[in-house]
């Protein structure tokens, strides 16, 4: 054998080795997708869910073959082997519940078994990604202002003490009589009270200009808590459940409408029942973040119990604290803008995706606030129906200018009426 032939064949290895390799990590891969989009919605591999937990499945069936057919069609299988006690048994077991036939093929079901077998070491737990920082939406110049006007009072006393201290040195060098034939009055041994109306009786404009000062600040302050008032700008309350939108709206790709359904059919959002928390977590009973610590709280007010898979406790509400508030007065139909106007929630929620706990207020939905919207977004009227005789009115309306496109402002959206009434 020749030196290249030698070399031809150890490629040839090198080769089928790598692809033999990638082949086994592809079955491995795929067991785990397997195992996810099959059988992850009823079964754990270390506990109990709604059925067995599934770690050494294959050491308690007396051969492969028979796991597969149970696995692909378990009431079909009940039906050829009557024979077969544990299969009755665990039937039994589980209230006669039936487990649903998997369309999956033989190799299927071998890679789901051989996942169970060896699954992946767990990760290694993630810091907590810490949520966008919330702006406290606090002005402090006033308070800046009041702390300067403090200083300048402390100067103006600190020069009226100096100047008292010249005048009672002058006083004992020169005697009393020469102090007052240069015109200077004896004000050292007055009281405070009677210096400061001496001093304000000979500064009269500058007494008038800090008067002014004082009452535009206390007039601003007062501004600043009137306007202010219902305006929660980052308000971010602690909540009864810890509950992270970025781990379900970004990490998992739940959309908002899941959870929040009624965004899209009425005025109001609406808060998830917490049986919609169960559609997830009757199966997944430990988080990323908190483990079962938070997930517990959900079963409690659920009245589930997971150590039995069944609702065998009295429920309770969830005391969820509201974060987005308008006041009575104001008229704001979710539906209306999510399904007619096609807002994105992140255009006033902000990117909810990426939000840690807790949850906060992205924007100060004021009055103001809204207007300026109403004045910046264009209308999608293309391919809406509703919108076909107004949009050829508006171009009328606006053939001057020159107009094919239009803002909510131009169909009314800052009439007092639509929302208020």
């Amino acid at each position: 054998m020749n030196r290249t032939t030698r070399y031809s064949g150890w490629l040839h290895a090198l080769v089928l080795t790598f692809f033999v390799t990638l082949s086994f990590s592809s079955i491995a891969q795929d067991g785990e997708k397997l195992f996810r989009a099959n059988c992850a919605s009823c079964h754990k591999l270390d506990k109990k869910v709604v059925g067995p937990a599934l770690a050494g499945v294959q050491d308690r069936w007396e051969s492969e073959e028979a796991l597969i057919a149970w696995i692909q069609n378990s009431q079909q299988y009940l039906a050829d082997h009557p024979e077969d006690s544990y299969a009755a048994d665990l039937f039994a077991e589980y209230n006669n519940s039936i487990m649903p036939a998997m369309p999956i093929s033989n190799e299927e079901v071998k890679a789901i078994l051989g996942y169970i077998a060896n699954p992946p070491a767990p990760p290694e737990p993630k810091d907590p990604v810490p949520g966008p920082e919330v702006a406290s939406g606090k002005d402090y110049t006033m308070f800046w202002l009041l702390g300067f006007l403090v200083i300048f009072l402390v100067i103006i006393k600190v020069l009226m003490d100096v100047k008292t201290s010249v005048k009672r040195l002058l006083y004992d060098i020169k005697g009393e009589e020469v102090y007052r034939a240069a015109g200077e009055e004896v004000d050292f041994d007055l009281t405070g009270k009677e210096k400061l109306a001496l001093w304000m009786n000979n500064n009269k404009v500058a007494v008038m200009l800090l008067m002014v000062v004082v009452l535009v600040g206390v007039l601003n302050v007062a501004w600043e808590g009137l306007i202010g008032v219902g305006v929660y700008d980052g308000y971010a309350p602690t909540q009864p459940i810890k509950f992270s939108h970025q781990i379900h709206a970004g990490d998992n790709g739940i959309n908002c409408v899941y959870c929040h359904s009624s965004a899209e059919k009425g005025k109001h959002s609406g808060i998830p029942s917490v049986n919609v928390c169960m559609n997830c977590h009757k199966g997944i009973n430990e988080g990323s973040r908190w483990g079962t610590e938070e997930i517990s709280k959900i079963y409690e007010a659920a009245g589930f119990n997971p150590e039995t898979g069944s609702y065998d406790k009295p429920g309770k509400p969830i005391k969820w604290v509201r974060i987005h508030n308008l006041p009575d007065h104001v008229y704001f139909n979710h539906s209306q803008h999510v399904v007619v106007g096609e807002i994105e929630c992140q255009t006033c929620h902000g990117e909810v995706e990426t939000f840690d706990y807790p949850m906060h207020q992205h924007a100060e939905l004021t009055m103001g606030w809204c207007i300026n919207c109403h004045r910046e977004t264009e209308v999608k009227m293309g391919g809406n129906d509703y919108y076909d005789k107004i949009h050829a009115e508006l171009v009328e309306k606006y053939k001057d200018q020159g107009l094919e496109k239009f803002t909510v402002s131009q169909i009314g959206g800052l009439e007092c009426g639509k929302c208020h009434y």
